[in-house]
């Protein structure tokens, strides 16, 4: 009997250190491509090409002010800042709005299913679908290379998903809640303002989350419809062409385009748990 335990005892341990072994191998492939990326943007080009994986032994922020200044990465990150901040207040405000209707609101012949429903449709619509369409449209009205041009589609494009968690979300607060309120004389706006949105901000963090990151990394449409007001990852690509060979200058580059979201997560690393958590368990 104490051998078949031992003998247990000796898998389990066994099996550790191989879980282990295989995660923190899977951790160190993982994170060692940005850690190098990290330092080698602090090393010169000649560096770059003869020690490539050794730590920079002259580090410079040179490569961090050539690139700041020759691919005009502020002006693009501004550009991000505004298409993120914009798209992100549009879809929660409008996301919500909606959701609270189709899940707690009465509306008369029975619609809310088919509009429902119509806006569930566009989870279906791929971006490739529309690229073509959009891109003669917004040309055609005078919408192209326009923060408006990327701001609305932005929107369009985040609100199918946001309306579902949202409605989801809603549907389970208890109807007595707002009935207590409509009974008390508050009005369907206060309801929402004063308990529907109280009550919902994990989800509002949930999609806040969604829509700041998808913006701010989306690279297809923002390629497509801009020419002069680029965004901050389609600014970095163009920057990369004429200087193919600056290795320096690029990596410095992307350190510059990877930093916000990497302080994003480090500043709302509980938020983002939390957030994401509540609102899987609640959707």
């Amino acid at each position: 009997m104490s051998d078949l335990l031992l003998s247990e005892e000796r898998k389990n341990v066994l099996f550790k250190i191989v879980a282990y072994t295989v995660f923190i191998s899977f951790a160190i492939l993982t994170i060692f491509p940005l850690v190098w990326l990290f330092y080698s943007s602090f090393k010169p080009k000649l560096e770059i090409l003869r020690h490539g994986l050794a730590l920079p032994k002259n580090p410079t922020l040179q490569n961090y002010v050539r690139a700041w200044e020759l691919g005009h990465l502020g002006e693009y990150a501004i550009n991000s800042l505004i298409y993120t901040f914009f798209s992100t207040g549009g879809v929660i405000i409008l996301s919500m709005m909606t959701s609270f209707a189709f899940a707690k609101l009465k509306i008369k012949y029975k619609i809310t299913p088919i509009l429902y429903n119509l806006f569930l449709g566009g989870l279906l619509i791929t971006l490739h679908a529309i690229l073509i369409p959009l891109f003669l449209f917004e040309t055609r009205i005078g919408l192209q290379d326009t923060y408006l041009g990327l701001i609305l589609p932005y929107i369009a494009i985040g609100l199918p998903f946001a309306i579902y968690l949202g409605t989801e979300f809603i549907k389970g607060i208890p109807d007595a809640i707002i009935d207590s309120a409509k009974i008390d004389g508050a009005s369907y706006l206060q309801v929402f303002l004063k308990i529907i949105l109280p009550i919902s901000k994990p989800i509002i963090v949930t999609l806040t989350i969604l829509s700041v990151l998808g913006a701010w990394n989306e690279f297809l449409l923002a390629f497509i419809l801009t020419s002069l007001k680029r965004s901050l990852p389609v600014g970095i690509y163009m920057f990369s062409g004429p200087l193919a060979i600056e290795y320096g200058l690029q990596f410095a580059a992307l350190v510059i385009g990877l930093a916000p979201v990497l302080l994003f997560y480090a500043l709302f690393n509980k938020q983002i748990t939390r957030g994401l958590t509540v609102g899987a368990i609640k959707g």
